[in-house]
């Protein structure tokens, strides 16, 4: 006995919901400002932060005699 499945509303449903699916993450990354097709944003964003070079040394001071 098999058990028949009409696959084209199956197709229909599943292809409706992964478009809304995509719309909604593009729509939410556009109100965001974001790219949402840049790849891997968040690699590069940590990459730039550790290539900026630490300005937190200071000259030592020189002496004054």
């Amino acid at each position: 006995m098999h058990i028949l499945v009409p696959w084209k509303p199956v197709v229909l449903v599943w292809g409706l919901l992964s478009g809304m699916i995509l719309v909604s993450f593009v729509a939410s990354s556009l109100l965001q400002g974001k790219d949402p097709f840049a790849p891997s944003a968040t690699k590069t964003r940590v990459a730039q932060t550790a290539q900026q070079p630490n300005h937190s040394h200071k000259a030592a001071p020189s002496p004054s005699q």
